[in-house]
Parts: C-alpha cells; sequence; structure tokens
C-alpha cells in the first residue's frame, strides 16, 4: 500500500507540474502583470468615452490596448466619427498613443 501511495503522489505532482508548465507557456507575455491591469482600464475608460458620446457610433468600434498604444478599429459612418474617437482615445488618462485603423463607410463587397 505504502508504495501504491508514493506512485500515486508522484503521479500527481508530475501531472501538476505538466499542468503549470502549460498554463504557464499559455500566458507568456512581455507585458507584466501591472501593465495588463493598466491596459485594460485604459481600453474600459476609453470604451466607455466612446459610449458616452453622442457624436460616435460606439458599437461599432473595437479598443485594444497594449502598453498604453491604444488601437480603434471597426467602422464609422464618417469622418467626423473617426476624428471624434481618435480624439476621445487621446484624451484618455494611461494613453501613449492612438492608432486609428477605423474605416469610414458603408460595408460594400
Amino acid at each position: 500500500m505504502k508504495t501504491s501511495k508514493r506512485w500515486s503522489a508522484l503521479a500527481l505532482a508530475a501531472l501538476l507540474a505538466t499542468g503549470l508548465a502549460a498554463g504557464t507557456a499559455a500566458c507568456s507575455t512581455t507585458v507584466s502583470a501591472r501593465e495588463q491591469l493598466s491596459d485594460a482600464e485604459i481600453t474600459a475608460r476609453v470604451k466607455s468615452k466612446l459610449t458616452a458620446d453622442p457624436e460616435v457610433s460606439a458599437h461599432n468600434i473595437d479598443v485594444d490596448t497594449n502598453e498604453g498604444v491604444v488601437t480603434l478599429s471597426g467602422r464609422v459612418s464618417d469622418v467626423g466619427q473617426k476624428r471624434e474617437a481618435e480624439k476621445l482615445a487621446r484624451a484618455t488618462d494611461g494613453v501613449r498613443s492612438v492608432i486609428n485603423n477605423l474605416l469610414v463607410g458603408d460595408k460594400t463587397g
């Protein structure tokens, strides 16, 4: 029985080590946890500003933030909305720069 328990403990330890290694590899990033949280906060603040602004159609705009660099993507109806979205993003605390990839006009194919 002691040998069986020892093997069970070793097998469990091996499984845990494998899972930990796989989890660490899946979450690897050069961005610290503090920066990731800050990026998430920046994204939330930008989205909130876009949603509150009546000049911008926020539901068509995706906001991503990486190390303080905000990327806007999606589609807006006119150049004014594109400019306003960028202006709002730039005026958000923590934003280092903005990449405005918003497309203007209806999607035609």
